[in-house]
């Protein structure tokens, strides 16, 4: 049986492995989840993961390249009267040396046997679902298996989270979307509607379940758990380590100035004296140029630290002050950056200098990412909020459909056109 292997890895490096896949079945057709669980266990609007052979594997030991030792001995540089180098060798007749010649390069290839990945350095949530364990870096929190129990099957079925591998192209083609129900809104199956020119499928349920029309919201909208306060939306992971409130901008909310983000501006594009905002412009408040504005700032993001932190494609942020993210005991805002007044619970990942990622230390969901030089302005992962109107939350936040932050780097280019296209037709 012929094996397709593809590397992957977290993004501190801490857990980085190759899993297989059953060439014959390539590319496999999957689908994004929008469950209520998956959202909460991730942070994220949805989350992709997809089936491999067997369990993840160690990494293929890489080629070594030597010379043998007496090759090396016997040959050394200098520089002759020309200035030119001169190889040292043995004398002839004439006096005159003959260069002696370079041994040719050993190559010692080592075999990669099938090694299962040593798993000591994930943290394992087992509390996820009666019949899954997932598995989440250790350092950086990027959620990297799923392990659904089978008592039906002699051997563990394991699943990769797609946005840790390292090439997608040819491996696996995104289908349709799950558990669209959930939502009310449609969430992010309401952005991403076609991929590669393709419509997606939207269930209502699992595969095969009752079908969506493209667009789907909730006629009659389900009971959620959202707040009945229009003035508090409501957030937490899945295992309820890390609550927080979010209120609606004040005065306050005004006072942090910070640059615009790349979803506004492309970095790579734009010119510094315009990503600066030398206007001070409060471009996280909307609507933009109101005295009194009601919402925040959401897009999605698809960089290289989005992806391998939380191991999925797209991330989802909203763009809210920190003085109007609020303990749901106190009233009281939380801090970040002072260690005696962060949640408890609450595990800090350093990104890069000065860069902070945020996530649960239990169930490993990505909460916060925020910056040294604008503390007081935090981008919040917006799978964590319950707004009783739906996935999106758009009763708080105003989502940017012109651009996909960092689409440029995105592995899965695809994906990408896709969601910044659907984005744009709405």
């Amino acid at each position: 049986m012929a094996l397709t292997y593809v590397n992957a890895s977290c993004h501190c490096g801490l857990n980085a492995f190759r899993v297989a896949f059953k060439t014959e079945s390539l590319p496999i057709t999957d689908d994004f989840c929008h469950c209520t669980t998956c959202r909460h266990v991730s942070g994220q609007l949805a989350i992709h993961q997809t089936s491999i052979f067997g369990p993840p594997l160690a990494r293929e030991p890489s080629r070594r390249q030597s010379r043998s030792q007496s090759a090396s001995r016997s040959v050394s540089r200098q520089r002759s009267d020309e200035g030119l180098p001169q190889l040292n060798g043995s004398a002839n007749g004439n006096g005159n040396t003959t260069p002696a010649l370079l041994s040719p390069p050993t190559i010692e290839i080592t075999s990669a046997p099938d090694v299962p990945y040593d798993l000591s350095d994930l943290t394992k949530y087992e509390t996820y679902s009666p019949n899954v364990t997932l598995y989440f870096c250790s350092s950086c929190s990027a959620l990297l298996f799923w392990v659904p129990h089978r008592p039906f099957e002699k051997e563990e079925h394991w699943t990769v989270s797609v946005g840790a591998l390292e090439r997608t192209e040819g491996i696996i083609n995104l289908g349709y979307h799950i558990w669209v129900g959930d939502t009310v809104d449609g969430g992010l199956a309401h952005h991403l509607r076609t991929v590669d020119g393709k419509q997606l499928t939207l269930f209502k349920e699992g595969p095969g379940s009752e079908k969506l029309p493209t667009g789907w919201t909730a006629s009659e909208q389900p009971e959620q758990p959202g707040s009945e306060d229009d003035d508090v939306l409501h957030a937490h992971c899945h295992c309820g380590t890390i609550k927080f409130d979010i209120t609606r901008p004040t005065e306050a909310s005004t006072l942090p100035s910070a640059p615009y983000p790349d979803l506004l501006y492309s970095h790579s594009t734009s010119h510094l004296s315009k990503i600066s905002n030398p206007q001070d412009e409060k471009w996280w408040l909307r609507p933009v140029d109101t005295p009194t504005p009601t919402k925040y700032l959401a897009g999605h993001c698809m960089c290289n630290t989005c992806r391998l932190t939380s191991g999925f494609e797209i991330q989802s942020w909203a763009f809210i002050p920190l003085a109007n993210i609020v303990s749901p005991d106190t009233c009281i805002p939380l801090s970040l950056a002072e260690e005696d007044r962060r949640p408890v619970g609450l595990k800090q990942y350093i990104a890069s200098t000065g860069k902070y990622r945020e996530s649960c230390g239990k169930c490993g969901a990505t909460v916060f990412s925020w910056q040294i030089d604008t503390p007081d302005l935090v981008s919040v992962s917006v799978g964590l909020l319950d707004d009783k109107n739906g996935a999106r939350a758009e009763d708080w936040l105003d989502w940017h459909t012109k651009r996909v932050s960092f689409k440029e780097k995105a592995v899965s280019q695809s994906i990408a056109k896709g969601l910044e296209d659907s984005m744009t037709t709405i």
